[in-house]
């Protein structure tokens, strides 16, 4: 998994400026991703719009250059690597939810020359969404899984297709040409790559694009220039308005991502994690809202997004608990168990969430919010292995007061899992996983054994469950405190 994440990073950030950042308006011919098969469109609950505004920029006469083809081929090349890796998440129906709010935003305008729209969902905890120039729109699953309904998505794939319709990845890539010579571009961004994916496998894609194209992720990391993310957000607004969308929930999507930036640190944040930014961009939006939102404007249902996406957000929490990001996984994770509490998979995913805090507080405390708290929060991450984090917390009172109710909290929801579905094996597996972490050895053998008799010989994992089995078997010493 963390090979996966750091593939990912290094894609991702390569990626950003071909690029990073949120929202905007355009065109039409949308091609389906690959590999996936013709899905049924979840529950919507805004109707279509017969047309949306097209902005007057370069996206009709662009002239190109051999400059730009290159770019071009470079972004054909990094959606090939994508798919090679196996990063973007291929999941029916929410393709189908993706596609169809793409489509919504981007009306029955024609798409501009060489370019075909694709909406793509990227396995990548990273709260982010970047546009390469031939059309491709990815949007990570750590940005499906913070925003909470389809007007927000709808304003990130308009501010995206924005970039594209302006064309903005070739004019940036002209400008950076200009400005600097390549080998300080390429000096530049071999620092970058390596003091980022150093310390954080938190960004996986950024490492996929850098093995294509280095001018790419430089321009991922740097972002674009403040007038055309201006732009590119304008745009946006304008187009989810003539969606039919409240322009509201662009303002709305700007606190989440503003209030989801202290949950984690992360040593370079992306343009939808730069606080002053995003305080910007919320102000202009509010303003924009409120003064051209239509009548019978409409966000969709939290639930029906929350449906759609879930796959995408189960996804990302087994990303987040792979890449230290314990405290968002429990987040996601009990959004979902709140949004569905009969669900299973989501209270085992809650459970996992919490076992993988260990001794963390689900939220940052006051001291690392402080400046040296974030020099600290800096050094565990680039700096501290996670068993090493959680040794120095458990050496304080805090830290062994946190773990007991973090493993309480995964305790309560294992069993609730069991409750809800008694039949439902993974439950078993990881309550045992749990009682040995707390030397419960008794307690975590009747739960191996239920799990192997649940799935007899199905199990991928049966021969490491079994040796678990064998191992806290020896270390019995007394009767089990529970049974289940």
């Amino acid at each position: 998994m963390f090979a996966r994440c750091t593939r990912l990073l290094t894609v991702f950030l390569c990626f950003g400026l071909i690029h990073c950042v949120m929202f905007a308006q355009a065109a039409t011919p949308v091609a389906s991703p690959q590999n996936t098969q013709a899905p049924q469109t979840p529950p919507r609950s805004v109707s279509t719009p017969l047309s949306v505004h097209v902005s007057e920029g370069p996206g009709t006469a662009f002239k190109f250059t051999g400059v730009d083809d290159n770019l071009r081929a470079e972004a054909e090349a990094i959606d090939a690597q994508y798919e090679k890796q196996g990063l973007v998440l291929h999941e029916p129906n929410l393709q189908s939810f993706i596609d169809s709010t793409g489509k919504r935003i981007l009306g029955d305008q024609p798409a501009p020359e060489k370019v075909t729209y694709r909406f793509l969902v990227l396995r990548d905890p990273s709260v982010n969404a970047f546009a390469l120039p031939n059309g491709s729109v990815y949007v990570t699953t750590g940005l499906l899984a913070l925003l909470e309904n389809e007007a927000q998505l709808a304003g990130v794939l308009g501010h995206e297709s924005a970039h594209i319709y302006e064309r903005h990845p070739y004019l940036e890539n002209r400008s950076i040409r200009k400005k600097i010579l390549a080998a300080e571009i390429i000096s530049g961004a071999a620092g970058v790559t390596a003091s980022v994916l150093g310390g954080n496998a938190a960004l996986p894609a950024s490492g996929a694009a850098a093995d294509v194209s280095t001018l790419i992720m430089v321009e991922s990391v740097y972002g674009y220039s403040r007038d055309m993310e201006n732009q590119a957000d304008h745009d946006g607004l304008e187009a989810m308005t003539a969606a039919g969308y409240d322009p509201h929930a662009m303002a709305t999507a700007f606190e989440l991502l503003d209030k989801d930036s202290s949950l984690e640190y992360e040593p370079r944040p992306t343009l939808y994690h730069d606080h002053p930014k995003l305080t910007e961009r919320r102000d202009v939006a509010r303003a924009f809202a409120n003064t051209h939102t239509p009548a019978n404007a409409q966000t969709g249902l939290a639930r029906d997004y929350l449906t759609a996406v879930a796959p995408a957000v189960v996804s990302n929490i087994n990303e987040d608990i792979e890449s230290r990001r314990q405290r968002t996984a429990v987040a996601r994770a009990t959004r979902l168990v709140d949004a569905f509490p009969g669900d299973p998979q989501y209270q085992v995913l809650l459970g996992d969430s919490y076992r993988a805090l260990g001794a963390k507080t689900t939220v940052p405390t006051p001291d690392e919010l402080t400046p040296d708290g974030a020099k600290k929060q800096r050094k565990n991450v680039l700096d501290v292995t996670e068993q090493g984090e959680q040794k120095t917390l458990l050496n304080t009172p805090e830290g062994q007061k946190t773990l007991k109710e973090n493993e309480a909290k995964a305790e309560r929801a294992f069993l609730a899992a069991i409750e809800s579905s008694p039949q439902d094996a993974p439950a078993y597996r990881e309550l045992g996983f749990l009682y040995q972490d707390e030397s419960r050895y008794a307690d975590a053998a009747i739960n191996y054994r239920h799990y192997l008799q649940l799935v007899a010989g199905t199990s991928l994992d049966r021969l490491r469950i079994t040796r678990r089995l064998a191992e806290v078997e020896k270390l019995q010493t007394g009767p089990p405190q529970e049974s289940h």
